[in-house]
């Protein structure tokens, strides 16, 4: 299993979130024991988008694989559109940006690798450019710096659009753009053993501390000390509120924060 959607819902729904799900996935879905307490609205398709990832030392390349159906917006169930808290958590471009305008009371934040993804015949995954226009329905972006790896440029013009940017660099941390200020936030020191689905983990995180009170260095203390758990285990190891809070302290004591 995998998916941004996958891993931000189960941290939440740990962390003591209401939450829910919408998304596409085909009768070939094999996981949804794991989402037990947690809502999900399915618009089924044929088949479950499929990644394969092949590592070489620290670079990915990528295939994606029958590709699920799109969300749009008259996909949400109603009753969701009062949601104050989402996570756009697109891989492989199957959520139209008409969803980004269904919530209109809610912190929205995205994780925008899916939207510069392309692929070609044999599913091999390139990067592309999106329509940056469309991240200003949102508060806070975020991506890596592979994501937007030959689009560094478009960089300022996504900082205009949103309320903050936050780009993550792997071991060596995270970027965050936020009041015409830029800050480093160093990652939380540990050995690394899998770092599959650590930045996911750090997203929804982020996202649920920030949505607080808004405050930056609280949010990227906690991010950095949950996606360590997940870095440091074989596998998307969820950690619980307790030990991310008690890392956190440390992480705040070492940096000064």
């Amino acid at each position: 299993m995998g998916g941004t959607a996958s891993y931000s819902s189960l941290v939440a729904h740990k962390l003591g979130l209401s939450t829910a799900v919408l998304t596409s996935v085909g009768q070939d879905f094999e996981f949804f024991q794991r989402f037990d307490g947690i809502q999900i609205s399915n618009k089924e398709s044929t088949q479950t988008t499929v990644f394969e990832n092949i590592y070489e030392g620290k670079e990915r390349i990528q295939y994606v694989y029958t590709p699920a159906k799109t969300l749009f917006k008259k996909d949400l169930p109603q009753n969701w559109k009062d949601c104050p808290l989402i996570h756009f958590g697109a891989i492989a471009n199957e959520i139209d940006f008409s969803l980004l305008g269904a919530f209109p009371n809610a912190l929205k934040g995205a994780t925008i690798q899916g939207w510069l993804r392309q692929w070609d015949e044999a599913g091999k995954v390139s990067p592309k450019a999106m329509d940056w226009e469309k991240l200003e329905a949102l508060e806070v972006v975020i991506m890596s710096n592979d994501d937007i790896r030959g689009f560094e440029d478009f960089i300022p013009k996504i900082v205009e659009l949103v309320e903050v940017l936050v780009m993550t660099e792997g071991e060596n941390g995270a970027i965050i753009f936020n009041a015409n200020q830029k800050y480093h936030f160093p990652a939380y020191p540990i050995k690394e053993i899998d770092p599959t689905g650590a930045g996911d983990v750090f997203a929804v995180s982020f996202l649920i501390e920030y949505s607080k009170n808004k405050n930056i260095k609280d949010a990227m203390a906690f991010a950095h000390s949950a996606a360590a758990f997940v870095v440091e285990n074989k596998g998307v190891f969820l950690p619980d509120m307790e030990k991310i809070q008690d890392r956190m302290k440390t992480y705040q004591m070492g940096f000064k924060l």
